[in-house]
Parts: C-alpha cells; structure tokens; sequence
C-alpha cells in the first residue's frame, strides 16, 4: 500500500514537471527503485535527445520530494498501455489485449475493438461473432493496444 501512495505522488510529480507537448502514459517501479517512465509526445518523436529533455525537466522535482532512485524514460511502444480514459477515447477504432480485475462471464482477457467510450466505460467488440463487451474503466486491471507486425 506505501508503494502505490508513493507511485501515485511520484506520478503527479512527474506530470507537473513534463515539458510541453509530452505526455505521461505510465509510471512504475522496475526492479527495486528504477522508476521507469512512459511518455509520448504530441510534436514529434520519443527520440533518445526528448527523454533526455524529459529526465532534466523531472528529477529535480523528484528529488524535492525526496526521490533519490534511479529513472529511466521511454517511449510506451507500438502496444502502447491504455491506463487513462483518456487513451481508451484517443484509440476507438483500434484492437486492444485487456485484463479485467474479476471475471466477467468467467474469464479475465479479452482481445476486441474499442467500438465506443463513455464517461465510466468502453465497449469492446470482439472477434466471436461480434459480441460486444462492456467495461467500466475501475475494472481494467492491463490494457495495451494489439497491434499486429
């Protein structure tokens, strides 16, 4: 529990001190104390020299709040984590893999499309004959976007 209190300070640190144009899609702890972070970016690319922007804009921050641990800054990758409704919005249209807290008709994955949002959830169609899924954004527990290489 003192981890995730941690993670959820650390997050809205991270947040406030991004440079504009970046976005924080997930903070998490990697193996002991390397905070790893997922940014993406609206004007360009998540190269290596905007990670560098991105860990200079936010360790002084985090050391203020006492952070002493190591970061390490990335792009969320081509299956990107949908972890705000946000991205649940941005991506409809789009397949995602997700995992649910508790079973909903007795299983915990589903892979479909982000057929619509609204303001507590998304519906998810999948590829058995169509059925469509609905879920509240609580109820996620993992959810990335499918793509196929």
């Amino acid at each position: 529990m003192r981890e995730t209190a941690e993670l959820e300070k650390i997050t809205q640190v991270v947040e406030a001190s991004l440079p504009d144009g970046a976005e924080l899609v997930d903070a998490r702890f990697s193996g002991g104390p390397l905070l790893t972070i997922l940014v993406d970016r609206t004007d360009g690319p998540v190269d290596h020299e905007f990670c560098s922007r991105v860990v200079s804009a936010v360790s002084p921050s985090l050391e203020d709040e006492g952070y002493d641990g190591m970061i390490e800054v990335s792009s969320p990758g081509i299956e990107r984590p949908l972890t705000k409704p946000e991205h649940f919005r941005r991506f409809v249209g789009k397949e995602a893999k997700v995992r649910t807290v508790e079973p909903l008709d007795g299983r915990r994955n589903f892979t479909g499309i982000i057929e619509r949002t609204d303001e507590d959830g998304f519906v998810l169609k999948l590829p058995e004959g169509g059925a469509e899924v609905e879920m509240a954004f609580g109820s996620v527990s993992r959810a990335n976007l499918k793509e196929d290489i």
